[in-house]
């Protein structure tokens, strides 16, 4: 997908998250060579109206502070644009960014955000640091971003106790179908990648007997083929189906439904939706249920 391609879907996902009353459009490109440029970033702005746009940076990535320098220099108020700060998962950083430390690193971002921008929205990712992530929350008044994973509600537990009554949010990619075979199918095949990074997730494959990689998973779980009857019965077939559950949000209209009501119930105030299948009807079908939950 060229660079034309990204700003045109990018711009096509913020109009549908207006239409669905949703308030933030999370832009996480993951990759550095992606970020989108500052230019792209206050044109999407401006085909955003009512809508928050927040750009993630990952503070390992070299040039980050420059590129959320020049992303910010193109806006006199924090109201149209909030940050996503995360240390970056190691898939995608070099073996140079790997070795940055993830708390200075952070920390240093984050300062330079406060002295310039002290009212902005600025999310902070938890992943693999918790406990830090919720404190540098209320040192410096962020919002704890927790991924959806099987430990969701000791996690907002250990977040809730230092952030008191602050707000909470959560990443948790969605899917919703009444095809329950083909939707399993969705979500093992274009979160392979993702299902793969979780260090639990491994450790008990191999506990299984099984030492998956993300390219073996995919093998096994072939694109716009059913998912065999042998594999679904099988230990492996059972483990995926938990794991799918633990890191997506899916099922018809009714399950998510309860779904997000309970996730809420643990106290989280803002669910940011990541589109297993990213088409109208998700999001638009998402956006709906997270309005009518708030």
């Amino acid at each position: 997908m060229t660079s034309k391609d990204r700003t045109k879907r990018t711009l096509w996902s913020a109009k549908l998250c207006v239409r669905a009353g949703m308030s933030f459009h999370v832009i996480d490109s993951e990759w550095k060579m992606l970020y989108p440029t500052p230019s792209e970033v206050e044109d999407l702005v401006d085909h955003s109206h009512g809508l928050k746009t927040i750009v993630t940076f990952s503070t390992r990535h070299y040039n980050s502070l420059r590129l959320l320098r020049q992303t910010l220099s193109g806006f006199n108020a924090p109201d149209e644009i909030g940050l996503n700060l995360v240390v970056g998962n190691p898939a995608y950083l070099t073996e140079r960014e790997i070795r940055r430390p993830s708390i200075r690193t952070l920390i240093d971002s984050i300062r330079f955000v406060r002295r310039r921008f002290n009212d902005l929205m600025v999310f902070i990712g938890t992943e693999g640091l918790i406990s830090r992530a919720a404190q540098l929350s209320v040192e410096y008044d962020l919002i704890p971003l927790i991924l959806l994973d099987r430990g969701l509600e000791e996690d907002i537990a250990t977040v809730r106790d230092l952030v008191r009554n602050s707000e909470i949010a959560l990443y948790a990619p969605f899917l919703i179908s009444e095809n329950y075979p083909r939707l399993l199918h969705d979500i093992l095949y274009r979160l392979s990648g993702y299902i793969m990074r979780r260090s639990w997730v491994r450790e008990d494959l191999r506990k299984l007997g099984y030492d998956l990689t993300e390219s073996a998973l995919r093998a096994v779980i072939q694109d716009k083929k059913p998912l065999p009857t042998r594999i679904m019965r099988s230990d492996l077939g059972r483990f995926l189906k938990k794991a799918a559950s633990s890191f997506t949000i899916y099922g018809n209209m009714k399950e998510v439904t309860e779904r997000i009501d309970h996730i809420q119930k643990l106290g989280v105030t803002t669910i940011i939706g990541l589109p297993v299948k990213e088409n109208d009807r998700q999001i638009l079908s998402f956006g709906r249920l997270i309005s009518r939950s708030t």
